[in-house]
């Protein structure tokens, strides 16, 4: 018994080793590497004169979408985004990753047709952009397949739900979303007025009245306040990612997604009839309109230009917001964690042993198992000068001999909780406004990466619908309501203040 004693630490530190040298190598640091390599291929493409391909309008024959030559290049996009994705799975190999490209297809295809249908002229007058028409089919899709399952389980077949990457495909959105400096720079003042003086505030109080007020989970009343106020769907990636469960992200995006359907209809006819100037109506809606596709639906309905800019310079600074809160929520999160972990070990430890507790029901092992799932990056003593702990029962009594677990440090699950994708947003604003010189090329490449980065957001609102699943919904109405509530009562506010800070940054100064 003594060798392989002896022979744990050997293996134990080559292991250890083996995991820093591929740190590279997993989820979140592949949405950094391929929206890196996509905005490469997107300057070469541009620099050849490749144009972008685009989603014409179209009122009776869907197929004239693709009336542009551009459009030849969507082809090019689906192997290319295909063979990237399977890479990335080949090298950090998620479970049934081999038959992922049998479901990616099926999820490409469900993108396309829901860009189709967003480019008709009638559904787009109705504001029914792609990611509705994307969450709508890929619900369909899931209720269909699970329809045919043999099981009772009614769960995803493994080549459909290996595809079903939603935070990798947002986050690969997120790293193309290009930030151009000589844009944000003539409004850069006045739109960090109307977009960050109010935004971190009104998010922690949002989100502290539905945890307190509402009994919403924590992390979901967070992710929910913050997907609100800074930019839907990515804020609510990256905020989850940050706390460490995307997982609680799908059904405030799916509500967010929908309701923001009114608002890019109502704002404009709003702005005009409370007679607000075109700078003044768009910076309104870039800073209370969820996503960018969605702010310049509605500032193209407010019809006019300068509305159009105003709203895109306003929304690109909110975007910026995403990176310092995902740090700071991280950190935050994890000195929470480590805070309530403390709290539970010493109430283990202050818990009597004498005959007197005899008759409470103590379940040691579901408050252990709580301990040990909410720490899931505790490093395993090894047992040669092990600090675990030691539980033993018996019928009379509860002994508890127990002293702490090692811990990482704030800082280091500070690191590992950070969203490695902000690092890959901010080395592609930092290429864009360095590498690229011409301001027609800035344009071009700018359009096109915008074009490929609205695409993968489609993909993950193909996601986010696959993983709707209706029956949980209706038994969780209570709960939806609560988040519907938790989306109005934030939205409200962030109109009413918003349009507050437009006017006065916008007319007053």
């Amino acid at each position: 018994m003594a060798g392989p004693q002896n022979d744990c630490p050997g293996r134990s530190s080559i292991k250890l080793k083996k995991s820093w040298l591929l740190w590279w190598n997993s989820e979140e640091w592949w949405s950094t590497w391929i929206g890196l390599t996509l905005f490469g291929i997107v300057v070469a493409a541009v620099r050849h004169g490749i144009p972008q391909p685009v989603f014409l309008p179209w009122d009776t024959n869907p197929f004239m979408t693709f009336a542009t030559v551009g459009n030849y290049c969507l082809l090019v996009l689906f192997f290319i985004m295909g063979a990237l994705l399977y890479l990335a799975m080949a090298c950090y190999r998620p479970r049934n990753w081999k038959v992922f490209p049998f479901g990616y297809v099926v999820v490409f295809l469900i993108a396309l047709i829901s860009n189709m249908l967003a480019s008709n002229v009638a559904l787009h007058s109705a504001s029914l952009g792609a990611s509705i028409w994307a969450i709508i089919l890929g619900c369909c899709l899931r209720a269909v397949v699970t329809y045919f399952q043999s099981n009772d389980i009614q769960d995803l077949p493994p080549w459909l739900k290996i595809a079903q990457q939603t935070e990798l495909y947002i986050s690969i959105s997120l790293v193309l979303l290009c930030i151009d400096i000589t844009v944000l720079r003539p409004l850069a003042p006045r739109a960090l007025f109307v977009s960050w003086i109010d935004t971190p505030t009104l998010f922690l109080a949002v989100a502290y009245i539905g945890w307190h007020f509402l009994d919403i989970d924590k992390q979901t009343s967070i992710i929910m306040s913050g997907a609100t106020f800074i930019c839907g769907s990515s804020a609510a990636i990256a905020l989850g990612a940050s706390m460490g469960c995307p997982h609680k992200t799908e059904m405030p995006i799916a509500i967010i997604s929908i309701f923001t359907i009114p608002s890019i209809i109502a704002l404009p006819y709003v702005a005009k009839r409370l007679a607000f100037g075109a700078e003044v109506s768009g910076a309104w809606f870039g800073g209370c309109v969820d996503s960018t596709g969605a702010v310049i639906a509605a500032a193209s309905i407010y019809g006019d230009k300068d509305a159009v800019s105003t709203s895109a310079v306003v929304k690109m600074m909110q975007n910026v917001l995403i990176g310092p809160l995902s740090v700071l929520l991280a950190w935050a999160w994890s000195e929470y964690e480590l805070r309530q972990l403390r709290d539970e070990e010493n109430t283990l430890l202050r818990m009597p042993s004498d005959d007197s507790q005899r008759d409470q029901d103590i379940d040691l092992d579901t408050m252990q198992s709580d301990i040990d799932e909410r720490q899931s990056d505790v490093v395993p003593a090894s047992k040669a000068g092990s600090t675990a702990t030691s539980t033993t029962v018996n019928k009379d009594a509860v002994t508890l001999t127990k002293t702490p677990k090692k811990r990482d440090s704030a800082y280091v699950l500070l690191w590992k909780r950070f969203p490695k994708f902000v690092l890959g947003f901010i080395m592609t604003a930092i290429l864009f406004n360095t590498v690229l010189g011409d301001a027609t090329e800035r344009t071009n490449v700018y359009n096109f990466s915008f074009y490929v980065s609205e695409y993968f957001s489609t993909l993950s609102f193909v996601s986010i619908g696959m993983g709707l699943k209706l029956g949980d919904v209706r038994q969780n109405m209570r709960s939806v309501g609560k988040l519907c509530a938790l989306y109005l009562l934030a939205q409200m506010v962030d109109i009413v203040i918003t349009a507050v800070l437009a006017w006065i940054a916008f007319t007053l100064f």
